[in-house]
């Protein structure tokens, strides 16, 4: 007897094999139609007519502060009188260094007088006006803080004084104030 399955290949798990399909390019913009959208990123969404008015407003605001803040800096740089410098000329001239007439009264420093002279010399831009300016403020603010039964002391405030006084007219001089403490 013959055996009818003895013609038949042997049998295959998975079905029969078939050879792979290969795609085939096509034209540009030509797709089959069993094949769907491509896969492209999603598209942004459209933008509001809104975004690019606020977008404008807001880069136009940046620059608005920026030549506000530009323009400051030039003004209180360049063009407004350094404070030192006033106070400088204010004691050339022999006022008070805020610009007000001398006191005649019993040469008392009071210390409104102390604090709003001492501003005008630490808002200096000059380093040395600066250094020399608070140093004289702050050592006439010593002395005249002394009691009345020990003025004597003030005899150890002599050298620091000096020191000063030539500094601070020195600082002055360098921005072209003549400052002679020793008249006044």
């Amino acid at each position: 007897m013959t055996d009818p399955y003895q013609a038949q290949p042997p049998y295959q798990q998975g079905g029969p094999a078939y050879p792979p399909q290969q795609s085939q390019p096509h034209p540009i913009g030509q797709q089959e139609p069993w094949a769907g959208a491509p896969d492209l990123p999603p598209s942004p969404p459209p933008a509001t007519p809104r975004a690019k008015p606020l977008l404008i407003a807001g880069l136009a605001l940046v620059a608005v502060l920026m030549v506000a803040a530009s323009g400051y800096a030039v003004y209180d740089g360049f063009i407004k009188e350094d404070s030192g410098v006033a106070a400088c000329k204010a004691m050339a001239a022999g006022k008070n260094p805020d610009g007000t007439n001398t006191n005649p009264g019993d040469g008392k420093l009071t210390e409104a007088e102390y604090r709003k002279t001492r501003e005008l010399f630490e808002d200096s831009r000059h380093e040395d006006i600066r250094k020399h300016g608070t140093a004289l403020i702050d050592i006439a603010w010593q002395m005249t803080q002394l009691p009345e039964g020990q003025r004597e002391r003030a005899l150890g405030f002599i050298a620091p004084l000096g020191a000063a006084v030539a500094g601070f007219q020195r600082a002055c001089a360098d921005q072209g104030v003549t400052v002679n403490l020793n008249d006044n």
